[in-house]
């Protein structure tokens, strides 16, 4: 059992070696912290800072369109800032409209979040949870995906909920996956998951997985998304929790850190039954093996379209 002090050496150490075994030119990220900047970028897009880090003594942040939600990195030197916008400005946007909602009353232990499309989609949200595995991931179930781009004409749209540990655990796997979205073959959106994804079998939901150390809370969101960046993938403003289990008090501290919990009205390997608009949960860890099962006759379904999580939210609602 490593103390806090050299658990940080090992998360270090193992992060470096995932970075050697990716043969990616990877950043060094450097003093990773949550930040809340409304800003402008040189294209006068409004751009909300949500993070800041240095990489070789330059300042970067980590940014979301508050219009699009979509992320990227800039250098501070890239951006304008001013000192003054109004609250209107901020409140009248698809993200902080869509933060607001998903961590607002009523509260409940598991499930909580955008678990479905917010309007009729003509379509479903593949999401793929990669919890820490001592497991190949399912490597039959991704090429798949891959082969159905190549049918399609377009990357296959997926979202990986994909904690820190099972990209320490598998850095080879996890490189496979970032060449086929610079292949064009996957387009991935990276959820947050966690780093550690803990889960003690002998304790109840309330005092289980994140719910078992909330003072780690953070710690364990910017460590992941340090590992992404340290890989030069970009993470995205959603959030799953481990076990889809949480209270207020995370769903607070996760408004803070600015991330959308995402549930899911469709937990295959738990018999619920998909439609429209679902968000489908399967794991690709090699852990829940029947969802993979239950998955592959809606991917052989050509009628059926896929689509980005991103567009489970209606960009209109006026709430």
């Amino acid at each position: 059992m490593f103390t806090k002090p050299y658990l940080h050496i090992f998360i270090y150490l193992l992060s470096f070696l995932t970075s050697v075994a990716s043969g990616a030119n990877s950043p060094i990220v450097m003093n990773y912290h949550s930040v809340f900047i409304p800003c402008f970028d040189q294209q006068d897009n409004m751009q909300i800072a949500t993070r800041m880090y240095y990489s070789n003594n330059v300042a970067y942040f980590l940014l979301v369109n508050p219009n699009t939600l979509s992320t990227q990195t800039l250098a501070a030197s890239e951006l304008k800032f001013r000192s003054y916008f109004t609250a209107r400005e901020l409140q009248n946007t698809p993200y902080i409209k869509s933060l607001a909602r998903y961590t607002s009353p009523s509260y409940t232990l598991q499930n909580y979040g955008l678990i479905e499309a917010e309007y009729p989609a003509k379509g479903m949200f593949l999401t793929i949870d990669m919890c820490p595995s001592s497991k190949p991931f399912e490597e039959n179930f991704f090429k798949f995906l891959v082969e159905l781009a190549s049918q399609t004409g377009h990357p296959t749209p997926i979202a990986i909920s994909i904690s820190g540990l099972w990209i320490l655990q598998h850095p080879f796997e996890f490189q496979w996956l970032i060449n086929k979205k610079i292949q064009n073959k996957l387009a991935i959106t990276w959820v947050n998951h966690s780093f550690s994804h803990t889960n003690y079998s002998d304790l109840p939901l309330e005092h289980n997985f994140m719910l078992a150390r909330p003072g780690d809370f953070e710690n364990e969101i910017l460590e992941t998304e340090k590992l992404l960046l340290q890989n030069n993938q970009l993470p995205s403003v959603f959030f799953r929790f481990p076990g889809l289990v949480s209270n207020k008090t995370l769903i607070l501290k996760l408004r803070e850190l600015g991330l959308i919990p995402i549930g899911s009205n469709a937990w295959l390997a738990k018999n619920e039954e998909p439609s429209n608009g679902s968000i489908i949960l399967v794991h690709g860890n090699s852990n829940e093996h029947q969802g993979i099962v239950a998955i592959m006759p809606l991917l052989y379904n050509v009628s059926l379209s896929w689509l980005p999580l991103t567009e489970a939210l209606d960009y209109t609602n006026g709430t």
